[in-house]
Order: C-alpha cells, then structure tokens, then sequence
C-alpha cells in the first residue's frame, strides 16, 4: 500500500460497516508496520482514530438498541 485516500468525515456516516471495519484494520496495519521501521503519519493516525471513534460509537448504539428492544419485549410480555 503506497498511498493511502483520505476520507472525507461525512464518508463515515454512510460507509457500510464492513467496509468501515475493512479499512480500518488496513490502516491500523498499516501504521504499526510503519512505527516499527520507525516512520511516523500523523495525519494518517489521525483518520485512523476517527475510523476507531466511529466503530466505538456504532458498536455503542447498537449495545444500547439491544438493550433496549430486549426492555421492551420483557415489558411487552409482563402485559399478557
């Protein structure tokens, strides 16, 4: 991998979550192999936490949403 696209951080909010997780672990991958030739990308680290913050905060609101229908059906069988 030569070169790597920036994303645009709107792309984030549309982007499968597949493809979210794909190219994440490729950056990730990327960089560490780049930190132990002792290379840094700042700007490339940057993209890659915005990659991890959005995979935190869907796996969360999926967490919640479960939780949430899991209440509701419980709630739903404690009227029958």
């Amino acid at each position: 991998m030569t070169t790597m696209n920036k994303i645009r951080l709107d792309e984030l909010l549309t982007m499968s979550q597949e493809e979210l997780e794909s190219r994440y672990h490729t950056l990730d991958g990327y960089l560490k192999r780049e930190w132990r030739r002792g290379r840094r990308h700042d700007d490339l680290e940057v993209e890659a936490c915005y990659f991890s913050r959005e995979l935190e905060w869907r796996n969360l609101v999926k967490q919640n949403h479960e939780k949430y229908l899991q209440n509701l059906r419980q709630d739903y069988s404690n009227l029958e």
